[in-house]
């Protein structure tokens, strides 16, 4: 029993539960430590944003991904000169560059999808203007070979060729009924290759994590979207991008002056009496 219960508050309270504060410090792991992962140290780990999900990049090498570590490491007279930040801006932007990419492709797929169906969309017009003249042709045919049979009192034949001017011009009414819009005001579409999706949507991409996204959806879908995985991923690796960048924008202004952040082209501009240029980050 004694056993058992040691088991569960190693488990609630971890084995380090009894002993001091400075005693605990001394058994934690040094932040500069090759088994703790620096990009938790900056902010988190990549590696754990995407995990069951198809941008899935894996297990971190680094086992090591510790609060109080992190708290040691920020209030360190190290913090934020060992590199790690910058490690960590690039890495951020490498996979931020594959979804772009990733988005690029996309966007080219649905032109393809758009210039598809334009085409298909000529055919059909063109199938159905042929019809609709053949079909204007053959009532108008049939009409008069009506006229001719009413004429000669062949009053049966021209009741039968009366039902196949009505049949024709049902057809002919259903053919108008049933036009295509002009395909310059037609969106375009994309056959989703899911299992029981398999009809033709107006679709956009999402800009923060390249999902295909199908235009006016429902507010419970979009919703979905907005906190699904991957999106929620994406959009919190751009957001550290920025914080970063102005960050490091904060630091060079104290160590140079007068460093400026240009928002539109994402670099920094600094002007001093020694350093002068552009630096890109």
């Amino acid at each position: 029993m004694t056993a058992d219960m040691r088991l569960m508050l190693d488990e609630l309270m971890g084995r380090d539960r009894n002993l001091s504060l400075v005693e605990k410090e001394k058994q934690m792991e040094h932040w500069s430590d090759e088994s703790v992962c620096k990009y938790f140290l900056v902010k988190f780990c990549p590696h754990d944003l995407f995990t069951n999900t198809k941008a899935d990049l894996g297990p971190c090498k680094f086992a090591t991904h510790d609060v109080k570590i992190r708290e040691t490491y920020t209030t360190s007279q190290r913090w934020k000169t060992m590199g790690y930040e910058d490690s960590f801006l690039r890495f951020l932007e490498s996979i931020v560059d594959d979804m772009e990419r990733k988005i690029k492709r996309q966007h080219e797929r649905l032109e393809h999808d758009e210039r598809y169906m334009k085409a298909e969309q000529q055919k059909a017009d063109e199938t159905r203007n042929n019809r609709l003249e053949t079909l204007n042709k053959e009532i108008d045919e049939m009409l008069e070979k009506m006229a001719e049979a009413g004429s000669v009192g062949n009053v049966d034949e021209a009741q039968e060729m009366m039902k196949q001017v009505e049949t024709m011009r049902q057809e002919r009414e259903t053919l108008k009924a049933t036009r295509t819009e002009d395909p310059q005001k037609k969106v375009f579409l994309v056959k989703q290759n899911v299992p029981f999706i398999n009809e033709m949507k107006h679709m956009e991409v999402c800009p923060v994590c390249g999902a295909f996204l199908v235009v006016n959806d429902t507010q419970t879908r979009v919703d979905a979207h907005l906190s699904g995985k991957q999106h929620v991923g994406y959009a919190l690796i751009r957001d550290a991008i920025k914080e970063l960048k102005v960050s490091f924008h904060l630091f060079l202004f104290g160590v140079y002056g007068g460093c400026i952040f240009d928002f539109n082209t994402e670099t920094f501009k600094f002007k001093s009496h020694i350093h002068a240029g552009r630096f890109e980050c």
